[in-house]
């Protein structure tokens, strides 16, 4: 039933830097679908981050590589009725032994299958593999690049230290006194037990396809803690935060307005922080405006006067007006031509 075609052909793509990422298609010649494995050899030796662990994996490495595209099912329909004969419950049970069935990779060989009716026999047609093969092969390079510079970043935060490109500096101010001291992964399922993190659960925005890490930064006795979905197509598709900050009490979007605030700006505002093209820089610098913003939220809390002795955060940034409206929201847009910060 799983047979596969004893031909198979291998793809070698290579990108600038040397690295090289293999790609095997194979034809399961019974359920009459492609299957693919892939392998990474990168140019120079790397140091492994622990929380690089999942980034070049082969099962995540061409995940969802189209949206919604994740390879644990097969795209031919008429499967299921070969499946029901010999009592095989899902091909994702057999994927490290015969590859994943990804939709795209059925494409680049000609074959489509119609979702509602199965239709026997589905023909290779050259003109849809032609039609796919140039942005696929696109997509796949930026994929193997993209996680290749996130490899290199994870080793820096690892060791607290947040790698910005010279190209991005002007971005933050020159004195940033909130460091990063922690960085390390966490499982789909520790990420939906946070309870800070419930809204983007709730909004779809968090699946067992993506990559999901916790940095934790701190300035003084205040503790920033930073939930972080990876999307499979980053940077292409922004990173999502979600803050908590312990200091006088545990504050969160869902008990202070200005944490909210935090969370837009490197959420919504993402765009500022992109850096050179193609954006590779975008993760260590929306953690790096948290260290920015975090400082401003410090400085500009008002100071306990019963409290005897100095201000734990003297305010160091220079600010237009330290509070607007109702909420009492804090100027947290850095107007880096000028070096001073603004509401927006």
């Amino acid at each position: 039933m799983l047979k596969k075609h004893p031909l198979s052909v291998t793809i070698n793509l290579k990108c600038k830097d040397g690295s090289l990422l293999f790609l095997t298609f194979y034809y399961l010649m019974n359920l009459n679908v492609l299957t693919v494995k892939a392998k990474m050899t990168a140019a120079t030796e790397m140091t492994v981050p622990i929380s690089a662990g999942d980034l070049l994996c082969p099962d995540s490495l061409l995940s969802c590589l189209y949206p919604g595209d994740h390879g644990k099912r097969t795209p031919n329909p008429a499967n299921q009725f070969q499946f029901d004969k010999v009592g095989i419950l899902t091909l994702n049970d057999y994927v490290p032994e015969l590859g994943h069935p990804y939709v795209w990779v059925q494409k680049l060989g000609g074959l489509h299958f119609p979702k509602d009716q199965p239709q026997n026999p589905v023909v290779a047609d050259n003109s849809l593999s032609a039609s796919h093969m140039e942005r696929t092969m696109k997509l796949l390079k930026t994929r193997l690049e993209s996680r290749l510079a996130l490899h290199k970043q994870f080793a820096s935060l690892e060791h607290g230290i947040l790698p910005v490109s010279p190209e991005s500096q002007h971005l933050f101010p020159a004195k940033i006194m909130s460091h990063l001291v922690k960085w390390m992964s966490l499982t789909y399922e520790d990420y939906m037990e946070l309870p800070y993190t419930k809204d983007v659960v709730e909004s779809g925005l968090a699946e067992d396809t993506h990559l999901y890490y916790l940095a934790l930064i701190e300035r003084g006795t205040a503790k920033l803690q930073a939930s972080v979905v990876l999307n499979p197509g980053y940077s292409s598709i922004p990173p999502v935060f979600s803050l908590c900050l312990n200091w006088k009490g545990e504050k969160t979007s869902m008990n202070d307005d200005n944490i909210r605030a935090m969370e837009s700006e490197v959420n919504v505002c993402y765009k500022e922080l992109c850096g050179p093209k193609p954006g590779y820089q975008l993760l260590t610098n929306q953690l790096q405006r948290l260290c920015v913003v975090l400082d401003l939220y410090l400085e500009t809390e008002t100071h306990d006067n019963s409290v005897e002795g100095p201000k734990e955060f003297p305010q160091e940034k220079m600010c237009l007006r330290l509070a607007r409206g109702p909420s009492r929201l804090k100027p947290f847009k850095y107007n880096y031509s000028q070096g001073f910060f603004s509401h927006r």
